[in-house]
Order: C-alpha cells, then sequence, then structure tokens
C-alpha cells in the first residue's frame, strides 16, 4: 500500500455539475477574479491587489507573477519572496469552475486550511464566499470573483474607511451618496461593524460639516429624564431645574444629531421622538415649543423588520430616508488582513515599537498562519473583535508572536495545532478524484449573554468600574444586552437609579470626591456626573460645599 503522503489529491466540486451550474454558474464576461495579498512578511504590503480577467489561458502564480498593488497606488510587482517558487501553481478558468494545480516539487500550498498535492476545482460557490490560498507557509492570498474592479476613493474620509472587498466599495458609495442628501439616515449593522464612525463621516462630508455634532445612546437613556434630555426643560420644571437646561435637539441645532441603539428607545418615547422628527419642533418640558433645523443619523444593531412589536414602523421609515446597512466581517473576510495590519501597526506605535514580523523564517511562519486563521474565522464581533483579539495578541507579543489561548481557542483549533503545520488530509478510495477531509477549523457561534454566569458578569462589571460600554466590549457582546442583564441582577444599578438623598449622603461621606463616590455607590464615575448633571448639581461646586460644611 502506498503511502497516504506520498498521493496526489484531488479536489472535485462539492455538488454536482449540473445541480450548481443551472443557478450559479459564472457570466465570465462580467466578472473579475480579485486577489487580495492578505499577508505578506513586508507588512506594509498587506492589502495590495491583483484583478485577473477570466480567460481560457493559465495564469501563474509564483515569485514574480502576478503583480499585486495597493489601490490607492503603489508600482506593481510580483510577491517577490525567495521561499516561493518561481512556478508555484497555477490557475485557470474551465467555463463551470476555476482549476487550481500545484506544480511538483514547488512550494507547500493550503486551501482554506487543507494541504493541496496537486489539483483543486474553486467552484462559483466557493469564489463568492471567499478562497484563502496559504504559499510556502509565508504568503497568504484571498481570492473572491466580484462583478467590477476593486477601486479606492480620492476623498480622505471615505478612504479611511478600509477594505478593498466589494461590500466595502459599496458602503463607502452609500456613505458618499448619505453624505450628498440633505435627509435623515438609519445606518443597520451588527455590533462591532463602526456605525458610528460611518455617521461621524456622512456628517464630515455633509454641507452640516462644521457644525455641532451631538451623539446620543438611546438605550442607555433613563425614561424619566429623557423627554429633557433630548428637548431640554424650562427653569422650575422639576426640582432641581434652577436654569434652563437644552435638550439633545437643541444642542445638535444646525448640524447633526447621531441617535445610537435606537431601535432600544423606551415605547413611551417613541410618539415624542415620531413627532420631533416629523415636525422638526420639540416641546421642552416645563417650556414652550421650539422649532430646530438639524438631521438625525440614527443607529440600529436589529432588522427593524423584526422589530414591528416594540419599535414603531412610522418611526422607522421617518428616520430612514435613506438607509445604509453595515455588513459584518464575514461578508468582507478579504478586509481583515488589512484591518488587523492597522491594528498591529497601531499597537506598536503605542508602544513605541514598529511592527516586526520578520525576526525569523519561524515567525514568518507562525504570523502567516495566524493570518490565515484570521480569515477563515467568522468574526460574530466583527471589527470591534477583531481589534480587541489584536489588542489581547500585541500585549503578550514581545520580539517573537504568542498567541493567548482564549484567542486560539476562539479561532477554533486546538493549542498543539496553531503553531504546527496541519498534516495532510488522507485521500479517499479513489486517488485521482478524491475530495480532501474537510477543515478542521470550526466556526465560532456568536457569544450570547445569557451564557455568561451571574459570577463571570459581576467580575466583569467590578473591573470595568460599572462602564456599560467597557462591560460589553470585554465579554464580547452588545451595550443593549448588558442594560438587559443589569435590570435582572440586584446588586446592579446604574447611577440613574440611585436614590438623589442615597447620592447626596455617599458625596457627603467622600468629601465630594466623584472617583470614590462612584466607587462607594458601585456605579461608574461617567454614569454619575450625568445624574448630576440631571438633577441639577454642579460637580465644580461640589468641592466649596463639602468644605463648607467642614467648617460648619
Amino acid at each position: 500500500m502506498n503511502d497516504p503522503k506520498d498521493l496526489d489529491i484531488t479536489r472535485t466540486l462539492s455538488v454536482s455539475d449540473d445541480a450548481l451550474w443551472d443557478s450559479s454558474a459564472i457570466d465570465a464576461d462580467k466578472q473579475q477574479l480579485c486577489v487580495v495579498l492578505a499577508f505578506h512578511p513586508d507588512t506594509s504590503r498587506i492589502g495590495e491587489v491583483c484583478s485577473l480577467g477570466y480567460t481560457d489561458d493559465p495564469i501563474v502564480f509564483g515569485r514574480h507573477l502576478p503583480q499585486f498593488a495597493h489601490l490607492e497606488g503603489s508600482s506593481a510587482r510580483g510577491c517577490d519572496d525567495d521561499f516561493v517558487s518561481r512556478d508555484a501553481f497555477s490557475l485557470r478558468y474551465q467555463g463551470s469552475h476555476w482549476q487550481i494545480v500545484r506544480r511538483a516539487g514547488s512550494s507547500r500550498l493550503r486551501i482554506d486550511g487543507c494541504e493541496l498535492r496537486n489539483v483543486a476545482a474553486l467552484t462559483a460557490e466557493q469564489l463568492q464566499g471567499g478562497v484563502v490560498l496559504t504559499v510556502a507557509e509565508r504568503i497568504v492570498l484571498h481570492l473572491r470573483h466580484r462583478s467590477s474592479k476593486a477601486s479606492a476613493s480620492t476623498i480622505p474620509e471615505l478612504a479611511a474607511l478600509r477594505g478593498v472587498s466589494p461590500a466595502m466599495q459599496q458602503l463607502r458609495e452609500s456613505t458618499e451618496a448619505a453624505a450628498k442628501s440633505n435627509g435623515d439616515v438609519l445606518l443597520i449593522g451588527p455590533t462591532g461593524t463602526g456605525k458610528e464612525r460611518i455617521a461621524g463621516a456622512i456628517h464630515t462630508l455633509s454641507r452640516r460639516s462644521g457644525q455641532p455634532w451631538v451623539a446620543v445612546n438611546m438605550a442607555a437613556m433613563p425614561v424619566d429624564l429623557a423627554s429633557a434630555n433630548l428637548f431640554g426643560a424650562a427653569k422650575g420644571a422639576y426640582t432641581g431645574a434652577d436654569a434652563n437646561r437644552q435638550g439633545f435637539f437643541q444642542q445638535a441645532n444646525g448640524g447633526t444629531l447621531f441617535l445610537d441603539e435606537v431601535g432600544d428607545t423606551p415605547p413611551v418615547l417613541q410618539p415624542m421622538l415620531l413627532r420631533a422628527l416629523q415636525e422638526r419642533e420639540i416641546q421642552v418640558v416645563g417650556g414652550k415649543s421650539e422649532s430646530v433645523a438639524l438631521r438625525v443619523i440614527a443607529a440600529m444593531e436589529q432588522d427593524p423588520d423584526q422589530l414591528r412589536e416594540t419599535f414603531r414602523p412610522a418611526l422607522r421609515y421617518r428616520l430612514g430616508a435613506y438607509e445604509v446597512h453595515l455588513p459584518c466581517l464575514k461578508e468582507r473576510s478579504e478586509d481583515v488582513a488589512l484591518l488587523a495590519a492597522d491594528f498591529f501597526n497601531d499597537q506598536a506605535g503605542e508602544a513605541g515599537l514598529s511592527w516586526d514580523v520578520q525576526s525569523s523564517v519561524a515567525g514568518v511562519t507562525a504570523w502567516a498562519r495566524l493570518f490565515e486563521q484570521f480569515l477563515l474565522y467568522s468574526w460574530p464581533g466583527n471589527i470591534r473583535e477583531l481589534q480587541h483579539a489584536v489588542a489581547q495578541i500585541s500585549s503578550v507579543s514581545r520580539g517573537e508572536l504568542r498567541v493567548p489561548s482564549t484567542i486560539r481557542e476562539r479561532l477554533g483549533r486546538p493549542l498543539s495545532q496553531l503553531s504546527a503545520p496541519k498534516p495532510a488530509p488522507k485521500p479517499a478510495a479513489q486517488v485521482d478524484l478524491s475530495e480532501p477531509e474537510p477543515t478542521q477549523i470550526r466556526e465560532s457561534v456568536a457569544r450570547r449573554l445569557d451564557e455568561v454566569s451571574d459570577e463571570e458578569f459581576m467580575e466583569a462589571w467590578r473591573g470595568a468600574k460599572y462602564e456599560v460600554a467597557a462591560v460589553a466590549k470585554y465579554l464580547g457582546v452588545s451595550r443593549p444586552a448588558v442594560y438587559r442583564r443589569l435590570k435582572s441582577l440586584r446588586e446592579c444599578r446604574l447611577a440613574a437609579d440611585v436614590p438623589l438623598g442615597e447620592l447626596l449622603s455617599a458625596l457627603d461621606a467622600c468629601r465630594g470626591d466623584l472617583s470614590s463616590t462612584a466607587e462607594r455607590l458601585a456605579v461608574s464615575r461617567r454614569g454619575l456626573q450625568t445624574r448630576l448633571r440631571a438633577s441639577g448639581v454642579a460637580a465644580a461646586n461640589l468641592s466649596g460645599v463639602f468644605e463648607g460644611s467642614d467648617r460648619g
């Protein structure tokens, strides 16, 4: 019997030709095969692109071909890595699929983490989702077919929205179109996709640029203070209101008001918000109606069609004169490497260092494998999860790559396999037409907060000094989910929930020190400041108040 490691392995179509191509055949006249340089020992080259037309001639991949360049403009060149064979493998369009052929004796090649020894067929279904190739354990490529050539924006604010994927190109175009319009905008996308950043870009590029920008988290707004917070309050409107107070709508007058987590707006507040949006007129608490001229950009995680019982359709349509849908990171996997490289550079820069992956040959191999894993992971927490993973890796990597066990487990590979080469899959009975064993990388399921124990939640709550955003970031969940969990735990509360008498007594005991008071009450310092402001207590005057009480 032949040794399995000496056998050639051929990947065949995952479904029959008839079943696949009746509905998904590639239109060669309209498609480009976009190849992204997802990892290179020269990390400045990560994100370079090569667009290939659909021709009958084989396309050679090797040390000097094909040639890649950044979309922003740079001289095109091959991967130019001495460890890559001059003729490593070739791609050839076969009418119903792309055939990939590895040359005998050439550089090692993996497809989506599986070792390839001879020939494979890449289907339309695979190329629509993206295929990851790892060459010579040093170069990582991402392949996807697309209907148009990748291009960069010449507008700095849009160019800063990094990514070469079709989804990101569409998002840049939608952002520019929304900025040119004057209507309200509704951003819809999962947590961690950068909704506030897109909102900021729309404001900066709009005719209201230079005017006020006010951001509000609707999920965090106490219901009893919501009207005053949004629409302002007249002097004497409630106890402690010793002066007229502007609401967020008034503060944003002439500019842009960003309503984050608008899908979690309390039902009792929705009619007031709807009227303000329709009439551009607000009712000041305890005062007169006022007209406002502003643009509203709202953001929500959930599909509004699934929130009809809790979120008024009329409010959705009034907010969404222009809707922009943000893609999850899984839909733009070729952008993962470019984003990760930016984050690694940022982390190194903050430490006064430069990001260096070439300290040794083994170091380059480990980094290439990490980026391969990055591209194969589903990133349920999207860009925020990727950024945090990079931060954790950077914090423990000094001189050589180290990946915390939690990250390795999340990427879905046993600890012993992340730094060791993956063994070639066993061949099937018929060698020439066999299909390699599926990759062992498993997709991670997005974490739900109900999977987090009370003990783990409380530990995160105390460790984050009672800041909701920090807890959500640490646990990898959304902020609305944290707010919902807080309501179920007696030992947890927000500053807005602390009775005013208890709050003032704690301030007295801590001699007006906000940090000590927040710690004593087990609430966030920021929330405490907001509560004091809403209650008419000026934080700046606290020290004088308590000094006076000492003298008495």
